[in-house]
């Protein structure tokens, strides 16, 4: 009874310290990381669109895809007597389907989304209806394993691409993936979000939750084991039903101040967009480009009578400064890319400069090409 009351008392505690943290616009622990276990997991399956206005999958270039549908055909009560027959059949498609199944798990009854994607010679599943298709856990090596959920529906087309398009809560489980976080040994392991891992942030985290933690009388429960991962020891009374535990502990606040990420550059070339944080640095350099020259000085030059300072169109002077961090002179991203733009260089010319910059060891980040 005395441990649960301690228990309890810590609960509220983290509460109280949630909502006064909430007033400082700090983050919570479960934004940083996630539960190993909590992975994603995606069911599959074989499934048939019907109803396409001839622009479906033809026996023309595959006999393959016809198969299914003369198989669909006979469970129907309306077999074919060959293949041959289904020749110039166009109202069908072959297609995968996948459902994507929720971190924390799903059980019988719940009803998700699921993609269709053709696999063969279909043009379009425009108006087209999936058919009642069955959706198993891929494991390639076991036979016939369970069905897991059903899927059908009708197809809604997104973006531009036609061969491929969704089912709204279209696929409805018929057995529960439930996950369980905590190991035999009554261990569950805090696994850090790409864009926060590292040893500084590993380390930083795990000396959080201890000193949360001591309102509870456990001491040292969390260990930074690695770069990406942080391990915690669930109390001994709370191991049976953990949920209350796992819930404080996912809800214990960061001071956005001790949150450290690496420095990166996230291009979608796609899109014309570049997204840069705000500690992105190059050092300095000069960049010509297209006829265009901008140069990055280290210190920006004092006017004097025996050295002007001379305004030219086809030159830029971005004044580096001496990083804090580092020691040496550098320039931050962003400074140049609004240079770039008040010379109307193209989005897609940016990006070439960016990578340009990181070949050259003068970009001190990590580029991500989404």
């Amino acid at each position: 009874m005395r441990g649960q009351t301690t228990w309890c008392k810590w609960l509220v505690t983290v509460v109280v310290i949630a909502l006064g943290a909430g007033i400082a616009e700090a983050t919570d622990l479960q934004d940083l990381v996630r539960l190993r276990g909590h992975d994603r997991v995606v069911l599959q399956g074989l499934g048939i669109v019907i109803g396409l206005d001839d622009t479906g999958d033809t026996s023309k270039d595959s006999f393959v895809a016809v198969r299914p549908y003369a198989e669909l055909l006979g469970n129907l009560g309306d077999p074919v007597g060959g293949l041959s027959e289904l020749s110039k059949a166009g109202a069908f498609a072959i297609v995968m389907v996948q459902m994507e199944i929720p971190p924390a798990g799903a059980i019988d009854g719940t009803r998700l989304d699921v993609s269709v994607d053709t696999l063969f010679n279909a043009e379009s599943l425009a108006g087209g209806r999936l058919v009642f298709s069955p959706l198993r856990l891929p494991r390639p090596h076991r036979d016939n394993p369970p069905i897991m959920a059903f899927a059908s529906g009708p197809i809604t087309l997104e973006g531009g691409d036609l061969t491929s398009g969704r089912v709204r809560d279209g696929g409805q489980m018929i057995r529960d993936i439930k996950r369980n976080p905590v190991d035999p040994n009554g261990r569950l392991q805090l696994v850090l979000k790409e864009q926060y891992a590292g040893y500084p942030m590993s380390a930083r985290l795990a000396n959080l939750i201890n000193s949360a933690m001591e309102f509870s009388g456990a001491t040292q429960l969390a260990v930074a084991e690695n770069a990406v991962s942080v391990n915690v020891t669930v109390p001994n009374a709370q191991r049976q039903a953990p949920a209350s535990f796992i819930a404080a502990l996912m809800s214990i606040p960061v001071d956005p101040s001790l949150i450290e990420t690496k420095a990166r550059i996230v291009v979608n070339e796609r899109t014309g967009t570049i997204l840069v944080t705000s500690d992105v640095e190059i050092g300095p350099v000069a960049i010509s480009h297209a006829g265009l020259t901008i140069t990055t000085m280290t210190p920006e030059p004092e006017p004097s009578a025996l050295s002007p300072q001379i305004q030219q169109s086809s030159w830029l002077s971005i004044n580096a400064e001496k990083s804090p961090r580092k020691g040496t002179a550098s320039t931050h991203l962003d400074t140049l890319l609004e240079a770039l733009r008040q010379f109307n260089v193209p989005v897609k010319n940016q990006i070439e400069i960016i990578y340009e910059l990181k070949r050259s060891g003068a970009l001190h980040a990590e580029i991500i090409k989404e």
